[in-house]
């Protein structure tokens, strides 16, 4: 078995190469070079630029404590880079393992995240049944049970359509929920179906992929096993773990992109969609996604000329990333785990701000804090 002082490390990279394969392997459905590459660990980072609240979501007394613990760490951790097969392994199996131990739980959250990790479809379903039946007006595992049921390799016994109807009643206002219709029902060949769908995603409330809620659970449910490893690599493996439950927007690309070239009516369905993404959605493969849709269903209506703006604000947030210190991002990450108040703080900054606006704020922090204490600085 891997070492525990391993796995953080193997988490982040897991995370950062399963988005990476997600994403560079859509562009032939999405015609989308627009997709960035999320950083790692969150595998998703957030929306429309906007500014931190002014108030501190990170208490400097916690902040400065992590980082005196991450820095300390630095060096150790830093020469972990490298995977190996067995590592991977390691990591897959630490899934399975989870999953077997909290499929026998009363628990509904339990049993949804051993559903999530399970890797045999027919027991995936169901545990689902089983969550459902236990907490059946819960969103976010009515969504989790909708899209695992869209996979084409989950058992034909899946009851996808009861699960839709449910999900519409209890998740009405949620974009990603309609588009996760439209997706299925495009694949169906029920093509008026699917447009109606559309129309409802893009006049939708909300934008949730339910992602922040995904890594508290799995952290949380690491710990209900009694996981023998301590809190900062439990929180490093809940976003790894995370990072292979995202939506399959190669779907919803697919069909915008088809449609699109036929219909204008598509065009301006999959138009909207793509504008509410971009202002709502919290991780940044939404925006992406959001500002991809932009782009194609305006090429599709010949508006050259607005298309090119999605491009120049793609390419901007392109830029910033290249431009970005990697030492800070590193130290940043390493901080978002470093201890609970952390990562609660930022995954509540995450959902009320976004994550870019949530890693912004630490940042932001960290600066104020090294003004007053420099000595609190890592060592190069």
């Amino acid at each position: 078995m891997t070492s525990a002082r391993r796995l953080p490390v193997i988490v982040v990279s897991i995370a950062a190469l399963i988005v990476l394969a997600y994403v560079f392997g859509q562009r032939d459905e999405t015609d989308d070079s627009e997709v960035d590459a999320p950083t790692p660990i969150s595998a998703a980072v957030p929306v429309a630029e906007a500014t931190a609240s002014t108030h501190t979501e990170f208490p400097t007394d916690e902040l400065r404590s992590a980082l005196t613990d991450v820095c300390s760490n630095t060096a150790t951790d830093s020469a972990d880079k490298e995977l190996t097969q067995e590592e991977i392994d390691a990591f897959n199996q630490l899934g399975l393992d989870l999953s077997d131990s909290l499929a026998v739980s009363a628990s509904a959250e339990h049993i949804h995240l051993a559903a999530l990790l399970a890797n045999d479809s027919d027991t995936r379903v169901e545990l689902l049944e089983r969550a459902i039946s236990n907490s059946p007006s819960d969103p976010f595992i009515v969504w989790s049970a909708v899209r695992i049921c869209s996979d084409s390799a989950v058992s034909v016994d899946c009851p996808l359509g009861d699960w839709e109807q449910r999900l519409t009643d209890v998740d009405s206002q949620n974009s990603e929920s309609w588009m996760r219709i439209a997706a299925n029902r495009y694949a169906a060949g029920e093509t008026d179906a699917a447009l109606e769908a559309v129309r409802h995603a893009a006049t939708a409330a909300e934008t949730r992929i339910y992602w922040t809620e995904t890594v508290e659970m799995i952290e949380r449910g690491l710990a209900a096993a009694g996981s023998e490893y301590p809190f900062p690599e439990r929180a490093g493996m809940a976003f790894g773990f995370a990072a292979m439950m995202l939506p399959v927007y190669g779907d919803y690309t697919r069909m915008c992109v088809e449609q699109s070239s036929q219909s204008a009516e598509w065009a301006y369905a999959c138009l909207a969609y793509g504008e509410l993404a971009e202002n709502q959605s919290k991780t940044e493969i939404g925006v992406s996604i959001g500002r991809s849709m932009q782009k194609l269903a305006l090429e599709a209506l010949g508006e050259m000329e607005k298309a090119a703006d999605v491009e120049r604000r793609l390419q901007r947030r392109r830029q910033e990333r290249l431009n970005a210190d990697i030492e800070h991002i590193v130290l940043t990450e390493r901080l978002m785990v470093s201890n609970p108040t952390m990562f609660t703080a930022f995954l509540a900054a995450t959902r009320s701000v976004g994550e870019v606006a949530a890693r912004r704020k630490i940042v932001a922090e960290i600066d104020r804090l090294l003004e007053q204490q420099p000595e609190l600085a890592c060592e190069p």
